[in-house]
Parts: structure tokens; C-alpha cells; sequence
């Protein structure tokens, strides 16, 4: 697997149980309070249901899941994400900020799972952040949509 530098260094900061993780500003359309979606019978595990956000349908995610963290009634807010199949949305905990952070300081994380968002950590301010790239699993999507 190659990493993906982001030209863009503004990383979307969220919390999922007690860690922090990141995301690309540059791939995040937007974000929602949780909402509860509706279940898409057949789907995979991680997939939690679809919504009609402005009228496109939204397929959402349990980011949980995909890190293999125990589900709990957690979710406070949906990061929309723009992939190339389209809009894909991600429960999180919590939003945190947006920040800067120096790609410079970056380890990148050795891949077991395929469907695994993260790829690298940083150290941010005397904090480990986790940076994730949830584009990447969304193509083992593809088969139930």
C-alpha cells in the first residue's frame, strides 16, 4: 500500500471511545448531528442503514466496526465523506476541532486488515493522533450497493 500525503495539512479531529483520530479536511463534505439511518436489509455488518441528506442517499457507516471497537450507543455526530462512490457517512463520537498537523512527524501503521481505515499516527501537542483514510475501505463496499 502507497501513502497518500494531502497537499492539504487541515485534519478533521474526532473521538472514538478515548482516542483521537484524523481525517483529510479535503475529502470531509460535511458534518451531522447523529441521526439514526434506515436499515438496508442485507447489507454488511458495518454498514448501519442509509439517509436522505438534501436528498442524495447516504450510505452510513460504523466506524466502530471498521476499527474492530466494540459497538456502543456512542455516535454524536456523521462525517459526510466524498469518495469516489459517492457520499459515504461515518458515525464518530465526537467532533473534536480542525487542526493543523506536521505530516513531517508521521509513522506510518503496518496494515493487517484490508477494510482498516488507519494508515499512519502523529504526535500532536504531546497527543498520539490516529490518521484515517475511510475512503480506502469503502471500495469492500461496493459488493451490496
Amino acid at each position: 500500500m502507497t501513502l497518500q500525503l494531502h497537499d492539504n495539512k487541515q485534519w478533521l479531529c474526532f473521538l472514538i471511545e478515548d482516542e483521537t483520530y484524523a481525517h483529510a479536511v479535503s475529502k470531509i463534505k460535511e458534518v451531522h448531528d447523529y441521526l439514526i439511518p434506515v436499515p438496508v436489509p442485507g447489507s454488511p455488518s458495518y454498514v448501519e442503514g442509509v439517509l436522505n441528506i438534501r436528498g442524495e442517499i447516504v450510505t452510513i457507516v460504523c466506524s466502530r466496526k471498521l476499527l474492530g471497537i466494540d459497538e456502543a450507543d456512542k455516535h454524536r455526530h456523521i462525517i459526510i465523506i466524498e469518495s469516489q462512490n459517492g457520499l459515504v457517512g461515518i458515525t464518530v463520537d465526537e467532533v473534536v476541532k480542525i487542526t493543523l498537523l506536521d505530516l513531517q512527524q508521521m509513522v506510518p501503521v503496518e496494515q493487517k486488515n484490508t477494510l482498516s481505515p488507519i494508515y499512519a499516527t502523529v504526535k500532536h501537542k504531546q497527543q498520539l493522533i490516529i490518521l484515517v483514510d475511510f475512503e480506502r475501505c469503502f471500495n469492500q463496499m461496493e459488493n451490496y450497493e
